[in-house]
C-alpha cells in the first residue's frame, strides 16, 4: 500500500486509488484500438466506444456538480431533474446525442479533463464533506420533495465520488466483452 501523504487521509487516497484504478483499466481496454473502430462499431445498444466515453464523462460532471452543490447546503435534486423513469435513458441519449460531432481527440481531451476534476475534487475535500448528504436528481425525493428527507432519499458526498468510478467500471466490462467478442469473430487477431 502507498504511503499516505500527510495532507491526504485514507479515504482519499482509497477513492484517488480507485479513480485511477478505473480510469487505467478504461484506457487499457481501448488501447490499440484505431480511430475508426473506436468512432464507428458498435459496443452496445448504438453506442460507439467514443459515446461510451463521452457517456461517462457526462454522468462524471454531474456527480461533480451535485458534490459542490451538496457541499454548499443544496440539494441538487430540487433543482435539476433526471428522470429515471426510462432508466435515465432520455438524459443519456440527450448527452450522448449532444457530444456525437466530437472527434475522438476532444472525447479523449474531455476523459482527461474529467479525471483531472474528480481527483482534484477528491484532493480538496475535508473529512466531514464526505459524510454530507443533499437529494439528487435522480431520487424520488426530489420530486416528493419531502420536509425531512431521509438517507435513502438522499446520496452522500462519499456515494457520489464512488459513482465515478464504478460507473467507469461499469462501461469498461461493457467495452471489455465487446472487444472479446469482437476479437474472437476476428480470429483474435
Amino acid at each position: 500500500m502507498s504511503k499516505i501523504s500527510q495532507t491526504q487521509t485514507a479515504r482519499q487516497v482509497r477513492c484517488l486509488q480507485r479513480l485511477t484504478e478505473a480510469r487505467d483499466r478504461l484506457l487499457d481496454a481501448i488501447a490499440g484500438l484505431d480511430e475508426t473502430t473506436l468512432t464507428t462499431e458498435n459496443v452496445v445498444d448504438g453506442w460507439t466506444v467514443k459515446d461510451m466515453c463521452g457517456h461517462i464523462v457526462s454522468w462524471n460532471d454531474e456527480f461533480r456538480a451535485d458534490i459542490q452543490a451538496i457541499l454548499q447546503g443544496q440539494d441538487p435534486g430540487y433543482e435539476h431533474q433526471i428522470s429515471g423513469a426510462d432508466d435515465f435513458s432520455q438524459w443519456n441519449e440527450q448527452q450522448t446525442m449532444g457530444k456525437r460531432n466530437w472527434s475522438w481527440q476532444h472525447i479523449r481531451a474531455d476523459l482527461d479533463r474529467d479525471y483531472q476534476e474528480a481527483s482534484n475534487l477528491v484532493r480538496r475535500l475535508r473529512p466531514s464533506d464526505f459524510r454530507k448528504r443533499g437529494v439528487t436528481p435522480w431520487k424520488g425525493a426530489a420530486v416528493d420533495r419531502p420536509a425531512e428527507p431521509g438517507i435513502a432519499e438522499t446520496d452522500s458526498v462519499e456515494t457520489l465520488v464512488n459513482y465515478h468510478w464504478r460507473h467507469i467500471n461499469q462501461h469498461v466490462r461493457m467495452i471489455e466483452r465487446w472487444r472479446r467478442q469482437r476479437e474472437g469473430r476476428q480470429g483474435g487477431v
